[in-house]
């Protein structure tokens, strides 16, 4: 979490020149790319494994639906930690490697901020890894790591904190709420993305058919 207030303020440091705010239109289409940084939202029995923010990558597309609406759809590529208990006794961690995919609306407030709603499908990268187990190997207990997709919403707000020309720099703070654990089992995630966002296509040019002679 240090490194983040780190870039923050570097970034509100040494930036310079005019700023102007991000006016949506119709017809217009931005992405964002840069690091995301995530945790499981969980303080239970052992949470001293969830004492440190995972690091991954996002990027955001987003489409102009006019000066207040757009369609988004997001991925992100980053690891992440499943908590399960049993009987508030008994716990296993495990970790891995998701592709996270939303899809959603963006709403506009003003010029410089922003929310989001999306639908997340998240599907596993690779093996699993176990961090801690209180059963013994081979006990018939797992977590959603193991699972090819699970399911939920995220929901977001987003900073603007410089635009120029076709370029921008954004905050956004996100949450996802999963929908497919398993019983026992914390596997919301809320996280951190410092981004760079650029404009792909302008808005729309409408052309005026020649006048009638």
């Amino acid at each position: 979490m240090n490194f983040i207030i780190r870039v923050l303020f570097l970034i509100l440091l040494f930036l310079t020149g005019k700023s102007f705010a991000y006016d949506p239109v119709e017809g217009q289409v931005t992405a964002t790319l840069g690091p995301y940084y995530s945790r499981t939202n969980y303080g239970g029995l052992g949470s001293d494994f969830n004492s440190s923010y995972r690091g991954g990558v996002g990027l955001i597309a987003v489409g102009d639906f006019n000066d207040h609406a757009s369609l988004e759809i997001s991925m992100f590529y980053m690891p992440q930690t499943f908590f399960r208990e049993v009987d508030a006794t008994q716990r296993i961690v495990e970790e891995i490697q998701v592709m996270h995919i939303g899809m959603g609306y963006r709403r506009w407030w003003s010029p410089y901020f922003s929310t989001s709603l999306a639908f997340y499908s998240s599907y596993s990268m690779g093996e699993p890894k176990t961090i801690y187990s209180d059963f013994p190997p081979g006990a018939a207990v797992d977590t959603s790591a193991r699972d090819i997709t699970e399911y939920g919403f995220d929901l977001s707000a987003q900073g603007d904190l410089w635009n120029q020309d076709r370029f921008g720099i954004v905050l956004e703070g996100r949450y996802s709420l999963a929908l497919t654990n398993k019983t026992g089992e914390q596997s919301d995630q809320y996280g951190l993305m410092i981004g760079l966002r650029y404009m792909v296509q302008e808005e729309k040019q409408i052309i005026e058919p020649p006048a009638k002679k």
